[in-house]
């Protein structure tokens, strides 16, 4: 985003709690930047906070629902009025229900088209227009191999996987000449607290802190640079 790797970003990250936001937070905090980081469980987000803070870093966060509008507006003014312009949105925030689509419930549907795609719109919609005006900026969507492709029992999740591709291509092109870059990271399975509770073996998935170093590599790359997605598959298999 910058060639001075010396300057102090703000970087919002949702779903910011655990796994791989808490993880690309750790990552980027080795640099110094500024955090805001939100998710849901406001134990875990203090906790993340705490290990930021250890690092030397400014760090502010809120419990909210990506899928809430007003939650939205409530935690952005928030981190505006508390660390200034967004610099780095990183929309981690998701969740993902799986089997074969006649057996996943209405409230799955909704809640992953919320969190997954409403959530990603809500925010994109907060910081774009700023980032706009500044004429910098880097949005990064962390969104899944199956995004690319898709799969048995993974209809829904994949559907808004494919949704987010569509939307971050799509402003890829509204943003030529505006000096905003957007991307996605697509990861395969990713050994995270997402998995708690599912008879899945772990042994063999990406680490959270493989997606963050991709995060960094967005982050960092140069103002010549502009990464459209990076696609990481586990390297166990």
């Amino acid at each position: 985003m910058t060639d001075d790797k010396s300057t102090k970003l703000t970087i919002l990250i949702t779903g910011g709690s655990s796994g791989i936001g808490k993880a690309i937070a750790l990552e980027m905090a080795k640099e110094g930047h500024n955090f805001y980081l939100t998710g849901r469980n406001e134990e875990k987000l203090q906790q993340a906070a705490n290990q930021i803070d250890e690092l030397d870093c400014e760090v502010y966060f809120s419990a909210g629902d990506v899928a809430n509008e007003t939650d939205v507006e409530r935690i952005y003014q928030d981190a505006e009025d508390r660390l200034g312009e967004i610099d780095v949105l990183v929309a981690s925030a998701g969740v993902g229900f799986f089997g074969n689509l006649e057996d996943l419930t209405i409230d799955q549907y909704d809640s992953q088209m919320d969190v997954n795609v409403r959530g990603v719109f809500l925010w994109l919609k907060k910081v774009l227009p700023k980032m706009k005006e500044r004429r910098k900026g880097q949005v990064i969507v962390i969104s899944s191999n199956l995004g690319l492709k898709t799969a048995s029992r993974c209809s829904i999740y994949a559907a808004t996987k494919h949704a987010v591709q569509a939307m971050v291509s799509c402003l890829r092109e509204e943003l030529k000449g505006t000096m905003v870059k957007a991307a996605t990271i697509n990861p395969g399975s990713v050994d995270t607290p997402w998995f708690d509770g599912k008879e899945v073996d772990r042994t063999k998935m990406l680490s959270a802190e493989d997606v963050a170093k991709a995060a960094r590599i967005i982050i960092d790359q140069s103002e010549s640079s502009n990464i459209d997605h990076i696609l990481l598959l586990p390297g166990k298999i």
